[in-house]
């Protein structure tokens, strides 16, 4: 199966460290599927501590993996 890639920051991160999807998955010992809604928008955003395991493979900050505009989509919701 071909990998889709959509610019988002998660996606951005492993074209810049040179790894796929499926090699931050196994790296993070998270599944393909939960990392694929992620990036699709199809699923809430992560909790703290897989953002953690996946910055850590990416040897990026947790903040480098959010996305600005959804943030900011999160918060308009809420108020």
């Amino acid at each position: 199966m071909r990998e889709t890639h959509t610019g988002n920051p998660i996606d951005e991160r492993c074209k810049a460290a040179g790894i796929s999807r499926r090699e931050l998955c196994r790296r993070a010992g998270l599944s393909y599927r939960t990392v694929e809604s992620w990036c699709a928008g199809h699923r809430k955003s992560p909790d703290v501590y897989q953002l953690w395991r996946v910055a850590k493979v990416l040897g990026c900050q947790i903040e480098d993996l959010l996305d600005p505009e959804r943030i900011a989509d999160d918060t308009s919701e809420s108020e």
